[in-house]
This record gives structure tokens, sequence and C-alpha cells, in this order.
């Protein structure tokens, strides 16, 4: 007892010595474990992050099935007192934050050049969470939420109806609403916690600097920002109004059931497709709002007047498909997947693209994901993915801070890709009847390359690292306590970001004399920016 108390309090000392960005939406619902009796460590190996259970729970339509498969006979319904309950929860997650921003070189007085910004003392975000079984072949879920910098403002993170196993076949399963896009890893079951997301891949935006996306440095006011600004918002961080088709197959039920590694034998094929409104494109708003657009910060650019919106006649979908052997993936056995994000639309109206018409622009974006548990039951699990994205000229419009009149000439392209590793030692915990109190570590690899910039009419090609980014992110969290109840959890995390020539445009050195050449590029204008962000927190679902 004495050894487990030295470690929660060395682990929370250590985690005190430096603060860092605010919360995300994290997805823990205790109401699941109440309604079935269960702790929550049934479903996650620490949470929100999901165990093989709780992922095959999560895509069978909130349903312990006894068949393996959504409308069939679950415990819910065995019990008729059970079909009374209403399942209702609240999360909420306190973090204190700072940063410390190098290379932005700025004569403005801001504080982001060297030394530590706190963010606004603590930053405290919230959800309620309901979800569960209408009947056996209809699901729901409804999120709503709020808090966060800059401040508290109520939205939707999720809602959605499910409507489960149609025409009795696996295969069929429709999501109306708010739904996820089924990214390789959920941003919202991430055990990092941040404004952004802890996947470069998810949130960046091109054009703009990741340090003005990603973490405590989205709390900096840099004098500069975005050179130009990409149209393609669809970002994986956030859910979209969609039509979800849904359809998954277990190959067979023995080899799901081994929870063990490097097993080849086939066990689970899910297929994923979103049918995505294109007023989501232009016209995104909440977290990844555009500047100009839609719902975006009342930012002036090139081209495009005040944020009233722009209107959009295209189609955007979403696929993944994955092929799970011996478990799920998620903390048993492998599982490897590809996906694409695809759509065409209207050309900006300062591109120089000039049409209106769909397929004016044509964007992707293309990868691969791959999950592998090399120690089982959730002892060391490893995710990663890569993706290439191509963005045409039309989605291409140049900022304010290039010269008036720039249209686009050509589009972008570039590649990402990230890598998590997570390791869960067992010890005895703080309180030893919660039949929780692990303590997981995990380190986070990103990197960003641009592989062609986009070219503008009067102005000299960017340097071609511009806002490419390498990233580290080491984060500890402890399960502190875990219930058919509730859920504390404890985390701090340390990150590392060089976002590459980008000083000028944060500093806005770059447009200082009025105009952007060539003969810019030496003057320091196109140097790397680092940033330092630290937090530390508490986790709470009821």
């Amino acid at each position: 007892m004495r050894k487990t108390l030295l470690m929660f309090l060395s682990f929370f000392a250590l985690a005190s010595v430096a603060v860092f960005f605010s919360p995300k939406a994290a997805n823990a619902f205790p109401g699941f474990a109440r309604k079935y009796n269960f702790p929550c460590s049934f479903c996650h190996i620490q949470w929100p992050r999901l165990a093989d259970t709780g992922h095959f729970f999560k895509d069978r339509g909130f349903m312990l099935s006894t068949t393996g498969k959504a409308n069939s006979l679950d415990m819910m319904f065995q019990d008729p007192k059970n079909q009374n309950y209403f399942p209702i929860g609240f999360h909420m997650s306190m973090a204190y934050y700072g940063s410390a921003v190098n290379g932005v070189e700025n004569t403005g007085g801001n504080k982001n050049n060297g030394g530590w910004a706190d963010g606004p003392g603590s930053n405290t975000i919230w959800d309620i969470e309901s979800g569960g079984l209408i009947n056996p072949w209809i699901s729901f879920w409804v999120q709503p939420g709020g808090g966060g910098s800059p401040g508290p403002a109520l939205g939707i993170v999720k809602l959605w109806v499910r409507f489960d196993d149609l025409l009795n076949s696996t295969w069929l399963n429709i999501y109306v609403g708010k739904t996820s896009l089924d990214p390789p890893v959920s941003n919202q079951r991430a055990m990092a916690i941040g404004t952004g997301t802890p996947f470069t891949m998810y949130d960046f935006q091109p054009g703009t600097p990741e340090v003005m996306n990603n973490g405590g440095t989205s709390t900096f006011s840099f004098l500069g920002g975005g050179l130009y600004y990409d149209g393609d918002s669809m970002e994986f961080l956030n859910d979209q109004t969609s039509i979800r088709y849904f359809g998954y197959h277990i190959n067979s039920g023995a080899a799901c059931a081994t929870q063990s590694a490097w097993s080849w034998d086939p066990c689970e094929t899910r297929v994923n497709i979103n049918f995505i409104p294109q007023q989501s494109l232009y016209g995104q708003t909440g977290f990844n709002a555009q500047p100009g657009y839609n719902g975006g910060p009342a930012t002036t650019v090139s081209g495009v007047g005040a944020p009233s919106g722009y209107q959009n006649n295209g189609f955007a979908y979403m696929a993944h498909v994955t092929q799970s052997f011996g478990g799920w993936g998620r903390t048993n056995g492998e599982r490897i997947g590809v996906f694409a994000l695809m759509g065409e639309g209207s050309a900006l109206p300062g591109s120089g693209s000039g049409a209106n018409s769909p397929g004016a622009a044509f964007y992707s974006r293309e990868g691969v994901d791959l999950m592998i548990n090399p120690i089982p039951n959730g002892g060391l699990n490893i995710d990663g993915a890569w993706e290439i994205v191509n963005d045409p000229t039309g989605m291409i419009n140049a900022s304010s801070f290039l010269p008036a009149g720039s249209t686009t000439t050509s589009g972008l392209e570039y590649m990402t890709w990230w890598l998590s590793v997570n390791w869960q030692p067992t010890f005895g915990g703080f309180f030893s009847q919660s039949g929780t109190n692990s303590n997981l570590f995990e380190l986070i690899y990103n990197q960003l390359n641009m592989m062609q910039q986009p070219t503008f009419s009067g102005v000299a090609a960017l340097p071609g690292n511009y806002d490419n980014v390498l990233a580290f992110t080491l984060l500890d969290r402890y399960w502190l306590w875990g219930s058919d109840r509730a859920d504390i959890s404890l985390f701090a995390q340390y990150q590392y970001m060089i976002n590459y020539g980008v000083s000028g445009a944060l500093n806005g050195l770059a447009t200082a004399s009025g105009d952007f050449h060539a003969s810019n590029f030496g003057n320091g204008y196109f140097g790397n920016v680092e940033a330092n962000n630290f937090s530390v927190g508490i986790d709470f679902a009821y």
C-alpha cells in the first residue's frame, strides 16, 4: 500500500511541474456499465481507449449480442425491468496547461517567443451523453457539450440514430445524423487531451501553420497567420453530418476469441462509407471552421468577402475497409485497413479556376492504417497510419498576407503519417477495490512533408518545406477509479513540435515590405518554429 501511494504521489508531482492545453471530449460512458452491472474495465483497457470487448459492443449498436451480430437477443431484453432503464451520463475534463514557443521573433509585444505562456488558468470542457437501444434493431446516441477555450459554447458533438441488421444481414446497418467518419483511430478516444488532436493527420490545414491549430500553441495571439487557405476542411478530428453505411462479417468466431498476438486467422471484415452533404466543406462550423467562410473567424481572405459563407454544390464521401486477425485488433490480434476521403465541389472564387460546376475542384486523401498488439490484452499496443493528400487549384485561395489580386495557379500535395505505442504496466492500485488502477504510458510520433506547394500569380514559389511538421508526444494516464458508476483518471503529457518555414507567416515579417518576393526568403522570414507544450489534469465521467 505504501509503495502504491508513493507511486501515485510521484506521478501527480511530476505532472504538476508544467501545464499545457485545453481538453477535448472523450467517450467514456458509465451509463452502459450501470445498465449491465459491469465495471467500465469490461470495455476499456484505459478509458476512453477501447478493448476488443468494447469495440465489439460499439460496432454491434451498443448490444451485448448473444449471436455475435446486431438485432439479436440482448441482455437488456432478457430482463424486462432493464427495458425501462434510461442511460444518461456526464463527462468533464479539466487541465492546467502552457506552452513555450521559440523562433517566431515577434515584434508586437506578444508573449510567444521563448519562456512559458500560460493558458487561461484551468480549462474545463463538459458534455452530457446518452445512448443505447430503442428496440433490438434501433440504437441511438446523443452528446451535447461545451466549454474549452475561448469560452463555453454549447454544441452537438454527436447525434445519430442507427438501424441495425437490416434485411437480417450484418452487411446492412445505416446511421443517420452527426456521426463518426470511422477514422483509423477515433480522436475522441485518444489518450492525449488537447484543443486540436495528437495526430497531425487529423487537424492539419494546409497553408496555416500547424502551431496555430495544435495543442497549447493555439492559445497564442500571433501577429500573422496562414499564407493561403484550403477549402478542404473535412478533418478526422470531428464528427460530420452524414448518412453512414456500416457492414461487417465475422470470418471466424474462434479466431476472434483467441486473445493472442501475431495470429493470422481472419477474425472480422468491416466496411464503412459516409455520404456527406457538401455544406460541410466550405461551410464548416466549430473547431475547424475556415477563416472567411461560413462559421469561420472574420479574417479577410483574398477574393472572398466577409464570413457569410460560400455555397458549394458537390459531394464528398469517406470510405474505410478493415480486416482483423486473431481478435478485433484493439487489444488482441492485428488489424489492417485502407481509407479514402474524396469529393468534388465548386471552385473558390479567388482560386483562379473560375468555374462553379461540380468537378471544378476534385480533392482526395488516401491512406492505410495498422494495429498490432505484441503483448495481448492491452499490455503493448501499436497503432499507425499513413496518407497522401491532393487538393487542386480550385480549393486554394491566397490569404491577405500575399499581394492583392494573387490567384492560385496550381494545387498542392502532401503526405503525413503517425505512430503511437502505448504500454500498460500492471501494479497494485491506490484503490484496490475499484478493479482498474491501471497506468498507461504512450509515445506518439507525427510527421508531415509537403510534396508540392501551391503557386500563385505574382508571387515567388514558396519554400518546399513551408509548414512541414515533426512532433512527439509523451503522456501518462492513471486510471484512479473505475466502477459501474463512475470513472476518474489523472493525466500528464508533454509535446515537442517543429513547424518548418512558418516564422515569417506567424510574425507578419514576411510581408513587412508590402510585397512577397524571393528576395525575402533569405531574411529569416521562413525559419522554423519550435513549440513545447505541457498539461496536467483530471478526467471524470459518471
